[in-house]
């Protein structure tokens, strides 16, 4: 598998960053890293063509997965050995090679002697939870107990795991167990834009697809300082002068745009560390300011909000389409855009706590 040369040097980075750690993707319903993790395995293969794959198929079949990884252009005849697979059903004729059943996706019992016998006779290799979703949705308690039984294993065994979940989907109890069970949780956006506290030269990563294949770009830096910089842009100064006052006492330096024209100028001039960008105004409205500023390289990684009185669902998937970074309903409750404003930045590796 041929990758761009960017491409393959953040995979022979993320091989080191998450070599032996148990990652977690945080990815939104409609979003899908499986692709990603086809390429960080077919790299890890290319790298030690002895490295063990085990494969747990919680939410895909093997069928399919062995389809999708052909179509990847994953060589399995080469590598065919290299993997191990335990999938949530009984043979239903002469059992497959390589591979290990259990009587559902709810067997824990035999899910986690399969896995412990797989790491014990392959020390190093890499294990792949497909994804953990349904587990969260399932007896809580039961659940974590196996992880953590399996988190154990693989310790003792140099075992790296991967596993990914949709957000949003589970309670916040379900997400927030098997959070707590990865030492790495990265937090994937509409936009492909990824963030985790790693060690990646300090930067997050874009994740996008060309032509079916993963390409992956480093993007801006985190922000570190200790006030932020926000661009806002609203026709109507009352709303502007409103913001400013709102958050007076928060480490936030305000500069303001009026017209969609002007937004685009002075996020080019200013920089700014995050835009709060109205969307209903004359002229250039809010949404084609985002795509103006997305064709700029200076200015299409700064984080935006659309804070708007437009509340339909269609609204918001445009601008999320568009690559924004959330989204505020006018009239708004200054403690929500507060933490709305932190929850953004902290992706970009600001928090007020350090200010």
């Amino acid at each position: 598998m041929v990758h761009d040369k960017t491409t393959e040097q953040v995979l022979s980075d993320l091989r080191a960053e998450f070599e032996l750690r148990h990652v977690l993707f945080m990815e939104p319903s409609e979003f899908s890293v499986r692709k990603l993790i086809y390429a960080y395995i077919t790299s890890a293969v290319e790298c030690d063509p002895d490295r063990k794959i085990i494969w747990v198929c919680l939410s895909i079949t093997k069928a399919n997965l062995l389809s999708d990884l052909e179509k990847y252009g994953f060589d399995l005849d080469s590598h065919k050995d290299n993997f191990w697979f335990i999938v949530p059903h009984l043979p239903s004729d002469d059992p497959e090679e390589r591979t290990m059943y259990c009587s559902s996706s709810s067997d824990y019992t035999r899910m986690a002697s399969h896995v412990s016998k797989l790491f014990s006779e392959n020390p190093g290799s890499l294990l792949v939870l497909d994804d953990a979703t349904p587990l969260g949705k399932d007896n809580l308690q039961v659940v974590e107990n196996f992880l953590r039984y399996a988190r154990k294993s693989a310790s003792e065994n140099k075992i790296t795991v991967i596993s990914m979940i949709k957000k949003g989907v589970l309670s916040t109890e379900g997400e927030s167990m098997l959070k707590s069970v990865f030492d790495l949780v990265i937090d994937v956006q509409y936009n492909g834009l990824m963030h985790g506290e790693t060690c990646l030269m300090n930067r997050d990563l874009r994740y996008s697809l060309d032509k079916g294949y993963v390409k992956l770009e480093y993007v801006r830096r985190k922000v570190a300082k200790d006030r932020i910089k926000i661009l806002v842009v609203d026709d109507e100064p009352d709303i502007v002068e409103l913001i400013k006052l709102s958050f007076a006492r928060q480490p936030y330096d305000f500069i303001a745009a009026y017209s969609g024209e002007e937004a685009v100028e002075k996020a080019r001039e200013e920089l700014p560390d995050l835009i709060l960008l109205d969307i209903m105004m004359p002229g250039m409205d809010g949404y084609e300011v985002v795509e103006q500023l997305k064709q700029i390289e200076d200015t299409r990684e700064i984080p935006v909000i659309m804070v708007s009185a437009k509340t339909d669902v269609d609204d918001k998937v445009r601008g999320m389409e568009l690559g924004i970074d959330d989204y505020i309903s006018k009239p708004f409750d200054k403690r929500e855009m507060n933490a709305r404003i932190k929850m953004v930045m902290k992706r970009y590796g600001w928090t007020a706590d350090e200010a």
